[in-house]
């Protein structure tokens, strides 16, 4: 039970990150970040809360940029995937480290679309979209191989420089 605590203190800190001001290619207001950088004497576990966080948003695994794992997002509409996310899966691209990152939206009429971004070690990134629950779309899994990656307000994650796209058969 004493394991619980301590990792919602470092999911708490790995999700809130600095005020410190960004460099391009990440969300305003986000930095980079590693595990070197807490210390378990720099927090305490009575100075959060466990309703500060959703449920539908966050996963326990979030931020692990050292596992290579910026964690797994079920967004409702409107939502956006938190900028230590998008910071995360950034860092690994930049250094050509493997990360991955799941995020599942919806569409405009509520279908879910499960996107997985996973960075290789050669500076490139594949984007795996799952489109089968979508009603009105293709419902087929395709891969995209991409070699460039940069934060958009809009779209959290967006790629360019990118190949053909693959159909995934499972």
């Amino acid at each position: 039970m004493r394991r619980i605590p301590l990792l919602l203190a470092v999911a708490c800190l790995a999700a809130c990150g600095d005020d410190a001001p960004a460099a391009a290619p990440y969300p305003p207001g986000a930095s980079s970040f590693s595990a070197s950088s807490f210390s378990a004497s720099s927090f305490s576990a009575s100075s959060f809360s466990a309703s500060s966080f959703s449920a539908s948003s966050f996963s326990a695994s979030s931020f692990s940029a050292a596992a290579g794992d910026c964690g797994s997002f079920d967004l409702h509409q409107g939502e956006e995937v938190p900028g230590d996310a998008v910071t995360c899966l950034l860092d690994a691209f930049t250094a050509k480290r493997v990360a991955t990152l799941k995020v599942t939206s919806p569409t405009t009429e509520g279908d879910p679309i499960p996107v997985t971004y996973a960075t290789r070690a050669d500076g490139r990134i594949d984007v795996t979209t799952d489109s089968r629950q979508d009603n009105f779309g293709t419902q087929i899994i395709e891969r995209v191989t991409c070699s460039a990656a940069v934060y958009s307000e809009a779209e959290g994650v967006a790629v360019s420089e990118c190949g053909e796209p693959l159909r995934v058969e499972e």
